[in-house]
């Protein structure tokens, strides 16, 4: 015999969960900043991107981030609480054209928001275009960044800028050196 359950059962646990609380659990990708008016984090993040990677405001910087933020990454990292975050934005920004960065997945919490996120720019030197895609978390505190960890697909930047090997991923994941 087959039992079959109510449709109440057989939905996803988090449309359910929706339907009771009326929070929504789905989003259209690309992420509409317009819809982020129920999220306060995800949107501080969006104006982070906007105006110190897309617009170049470092002042922007100290606006946004606390003094002490803790700060983890590959790139990111190089910025130690000490060190001006500024910096790094900078030199990364000399390295690529235009900025303009597109939220596909956006999660946030009381005091975490978490992105993945489409950044799309250009070689400065012939100006292709390229995309490279990255995930961010930040914790959230008395309305600035005192957390921020980053993971970027930076080896395809370094591929697209001629400054690593095409596929140079690969090479490395055969045990092969880059020259």
């Amino acid at each position: 015999m087959t039992q079959t359950l109510p449709n109440s059962a057989t939905e996803p646990f988090s449309t359910r969960r929706a339907a009771a609380s009326g929070v929504r659990t789905a989003m259209a990708a690309p992420f509409d900043p317009a819809s982020m008016a129920d999220m306060p984090l995800a949107r501080l993040l969006h104006y982070w991107f906007e105006e110190v990677w897309s617009r170049g405001n470092l002042g922007a910087v100290s606006e946004i981030m606390h003094r002490n933020t803790l700060i983890s990454g590959s790139v990111s990292a190089l910025a130690e609480p000490e060190s001006d975050y500024s910096e790094v934005v900078a030199a990364l920004r000399n390295l690529v054209g235009p900025i303009k960065v597109t939220f596909t997945h956006v999660m946030e919490t009381d005091e975490w928001v978490s992105v993945r996120l489409v950044v799309a720019t250009s070689n400065p030197r012939d100006g292709e275009p390229f995309e490279i895609t990255g995930q961010v978390m930040a914790r959230v505190e008395d309305g600035r960044i005192a957390e921020l960890h980053s993971n970027m697909d930076y080896f395809r930047m370094f591929e697209m800028l001629g400054q690593l090997p095409p596929e140079a991923l690969a090479i490395c994941l055969t045990g092969e050196r880059l020259r």
